[in-house]
């Protein structure tokens, strides 16, 4: 476009460009003649000045086309062609001045103008072809570019429909798979509410089932507690009016005696304890009746405790009374038979006064030396049998001795029905793993251990219900279960003695602070626990049991400790092995804290340590055993003993080093020494140093609360 611009710039200025062309010259006269004039002389014309010169007026659009219109302008016509069209102008000019009403002329065209004019309309005519036909091919081709845009966008359209259905059946298949994966997640929630709504179901189901089984077991713990509630009040009436027969047989007892200055001063006392007895039973039991409290085994546990303690109150009163009355009774009768004796004997000495005035002097010395030599051997005979007797035990230990064997049986017969009933079996056999597993687990761990241990057999013994083996038990179910389970444990702590401390000494002390912590609320298992010791190990009375007339040598032997295996007894070092152990327990039950430290009275304190080692002193020794007692007994007390009793225990130990140790020499056979030259060792360092080291493994009053 730049270049067409630039060749109509330069064709407009130049020569040619310059000059003025007019079509319309022949219609005015005065272009006519000025044609003319112009004419009269050839003018110097060509088809190249004015083929420019229409270049000028009619400029084509594209350089190509005007170059082929120059060069098919620049070609000559034909001869024909001018002369036909001169002629046609001539005619044409003379034809016009007939019509116009304007004057005539006589206007002479030249042959070569109308030459040139008929090259200009034919030329002229020629490039309104070519213009027509450029433009008609200019349209065709716009017409085809058209049909291609068209037939592109066409096909544009069709490819941006095809994508979009593309698009559309991607987007459907991914909605399609998100609304199939919706719908099945849903069904899966569904299906999972289903089921969590079944076992939901169920376990209502099963907890409906649970509720009512729970409220049938609890209607029946009540009608049971109900039935036990009542045999419990019937059981407290019954031990009611026994109290109440005691009472009053007592009190009758009292007032009939005829010697009351023969009965202890605190007889009245007792009478009284019995009477507050049967009112404290009369108030629980009325308090029970008017539900102010329940009637449980605990109440009729403490009814019976009552009882048993008015029981044995009664004994010691009615006891009291016989013995006052078979003592009035005896002093009445050795008064008589003094008052009689005295008669004969004054009847007897008038006689002999009588017979003596006739005797000889001789006679009467002789008969009174005869008299005084049966005097003297009646006197050594006595004096040889005492010693024999009595010289086995002290006479308050073995007092202490027979009344704890009494009571032991006192025991066993309160559980006896227990023992002989088969269908018990498994009863006795959950009671003695209730004891046995408590007390085979006591170690000096922590206090808290040993407090765990303790609240579990004074639950068990209070008749609260324990956990067995995965069960429930109370001894409480069987009227003999507390008793029996007494009897049980004490026999169970001595047997620890026997057992385990004999192996390990150090582990006497956690086992002596549960038994002191047990016998601090139980004070009859102390009498059994000690009744126990006393069987198992009867120096600790102290009582050198004397072989019976008729005694086979196996019971004497079991009698003083020893075992029998196999129709063997057991070797002595053995024997004195386990009794080192039995007594070292003693020892420590004697020393070890009760649960709520040193405020708390001890049920077996250090006065007995101090009673038995002056037993121990007033009797004779024995090989072996006494030397041996004496210094696992030291060992393990000496410390307290020193630390208490300072001055005096000191001199015991000195009269024990300098006379007693003399004594165990003489009895002690030759080549078994071994007990002896440890205790008279052990004797010498402690005066020497003066001071007794505390025992290995001795666990302190605050370790109850660690």
């Amino acid at each position: 476009m730049d270049v067409g611009i630039s060749t109509l710039e330069a064709l407009h200025h130049s020569s040619k460009g310059r000059l003025k062309y007019d079509r319309k010259w022949s219609e005015t006269a005065k272009n006519l003649k000025t044609m003319l004039d112009e004419c009269t002389s050839p003018p110097a014309l060509s088809l190249k000045l004015n083929t420019e010169n229409t270049m000028v007026n009619r400029v084509p659009e594209v350089g190509s086309e005007t170059h082929n219109s120059r060069s098919d302008i620049e070609e000559d016509p034909p001869p024909g062609s001018r002369e036909r069209s001169i002629d046609e102008i001539s005619y044409t000019v003379s034809s016009g001045s007939t019509h116009d009403n304007t004057p005539e002329l006589d206007i002479i065209i030249s042959p070569k103008g109308c030459q040139i004019e008929m090259a200009i309309k034919e030329y002229e005519s020629l490039w309104e072809k070519k213009a027509k036909s450029a433009s008609r091919k200019r349209h065709e081709e716009q017409d085809r570019m058209l049909l291609m845009l068209h037939r592109e966008a066409q096909m544009k359209l069709n490819e941006l429909n095809l994508r979009k259905d593309r698009e559309a059946e991607t987007s459907l298949s991914k909605v399609q798979k998100v609304s199939h994966a919706r719908s099945q997640e849903v069904l899966e929630r569904q299906q999972r509410l289903k089921e969590h709504h079944n076992r939901h179901a169920k376990m209502l189901d099963n907890k409906m089932r649970e509720g009512e089984a729970i409220r049938l077991q609890l209607e029946e713990e009540e009608r049971k507690k109900q039935e036990e509630i009542e045999a419990n009040l019937d059981a407290m009436f019954k031990t009611l009016s026994e109290l109440k027969k005691m009472n009053d047989t007592a009190s009758q007892s009292y007032s009939s005696c005829q010697f009351k200055q023969y009965i202890p001063e605190n007889i009245p006392r007792c009478l009284e304890l019995m009477s507050q007895i049967v009112t404290n039973v009369n108030t629980i039991i009325a308090q029970c009746q008017n539900k102010q409290i329940e009637a449980t085994t605990g109440r009729v546990k403490n009814v019976q405790e009552y009882c048993t303690q008015a029981t044995n109150v009664f004994e010691f009163v009615t006891g009291s009374v016989d013995k006052a009355n078979k003592k009035g009774k005896e002093e009445l009768d050795k008064k008589k038979q003094q008052e009689e004796q005295k008669q004969q004997e004054e009847l007897r000495q008038k006689q002999l006064q009588q017979q003596q005035v006739a005797a000889a002097r001789l006679q009467a010395e002789q008969a009174s030396t005869s008299s005084a030599n049966a005097q003297a051997s009646a006197v050594a005979a006595a004096a040889t049998a005492a010693p024999e007797e009595m010289l086995c035990a002290p006479p308050q230990a073995y007092e202490a001795y027979i009344r704890l064997r009494e009571k032991v049986k006192d025991v066993e017969k309160l559980y006896q029905p227990l023992m002989g009933d088969p269908r018990l079996k498994k009863f006795r056999f959950d009671m003695q793993k209730a004891v046995n597993i408590p007390v085979n687990a006591i170690s000096p761990t922590s206090g808290a251990h040993l407090r765990d241990k303790l609240e579990r057999l004074c639950a068990l013994l209070s008749g609260n219900a324990v956990d067995i083996s995965s069960k429930r038990l109370s001894a409480g179910e069987h009227p003999s279960g507390i008793p029996y389970c007494k009897d049980l444990l004490a026999r169970k702590v001595v047997k620890q003695g026997e057992e385990q401390v004999s192996s390990n000494y150090e582990s006497a002390f956690a086992i002596a602070m549960v038994a002191v912590g047990v016998c601090c609320q139980f004070p009859d298992v102390r009498d059994l626990m000690l009744a126990q010791f006393h069987l198992k190990c009867p120096y600790i009375v102290p009582y050198y049991i004397p072989k019976e007339q008729g005694q086979s040598t196996e019971e004497y032997h079991k009698a003083l400790g020893y075992q029998y295996v196999d129709g063997a007894v057991e070797q002595q070092d053995k024997f004195l092995k386990r009794m080192s152990g039995i007594i070292r327990l003693y020892a420590a039950v004697i020393i070890s804290a009760p649960p709520r430290g040193v405020g708390q009275q001890h049920p077996h304190g250090l006065e007995h340590a101090w009673i038995w080692l002056t037993n121990v002193l007033n009797l004779e020794p024995r090989p072996d055993i006494t030397a041996t007692l004496l210094y696992d007994f030291l060992q393990v007390t000496g410390n307290e003993l020193l630390r208490n009793y300072r001055k005096q225990f000191e001199k015991l130990l000195h009269i024990l080093c300098t006379d007693y140790i003399a004594k165990i020499h003489r009895v002690t056979p030759s080549g078994s020494g071994g007990p002896v030259v440890r205790l008279e060792t052990f004797l010498e360092t402690c005066l020497k140093k003066k001071s007794i080291p505390p025992p290995a493994g001795l666990l302190q009053a605050n370790f109850w609360f660690t």
